[in-house]
């Protein structure tokens, strides 16, 4: 994770910023980011907060599902509608979670492979399982996934 995270700074006029006070007019500095663009540090304890919450909301859901399915379990049809309320207000605010289970698999994805499995039966790698979602903030990477993979249980002598 960066040291410290950016964002796109809100427009603002100098009385606006004035009337905030002089403590909140100092964590609205605006540094340089890659040329012209004017961007507002966000500490890295937040970002990591942002994430931990995420990361949890993504869990919950992910328990209220039917393994077998995919469906939602019958007894957690009334608590599933208000993580994915909050899941949706995590994309709104430009937080995208990722799980990539059921995903073809590429070495250069934003992943950790916690393990691969050899399966027979299959010509490409791909997700099994996803014990920690990818999650981007403003299209920025601030959680890198962790899966498991299926691997061809034998080579592919054609390669």
């Amino acid at each position: 994770m960066p040291d410290d995270f950016n964002i796109p700074s809100p427009p603002r006029t100098d009385e606006q910023i004035d009337a905030l006070g002089p403590q909140l007019r100092e964590l609205l500095e605006a540094k340089e980011i890659s040329g012209t663009a004017v961007r507002y540090g966000v500490p890295p304890q937040v970002v990591r907060s942002m994430t931990n919450v995420a990361t949890n909301i993504w869990k919950a859901r992910v328990k209220m599902l039917d393994a077998a399915s995919g469906e939602v379990r019958e007894e957690m049809k009334r608590v599933y509608r208000h993580v994915e309320a909050a899941l949706e207000g995590m994309l709104e605010m430009g937080l995208e979670v990722k799980d990539h289970t059921g995903d073809a698999f590429d070495y250069g994805l934003p992943l950790k492979v916690i393990t691969a499995q050899p399966t027979p039966g299959i010509t490409r790698e791909s997700v099994i399982e996803t014990i920690k979602p990818t999650i981007y903030w403003q299209q920025q990477l601030i959680q890198i996934g962790e899966v498991v993979i299926a691997t061809p249980a034998t080579p592919n002598p054609s390669l």
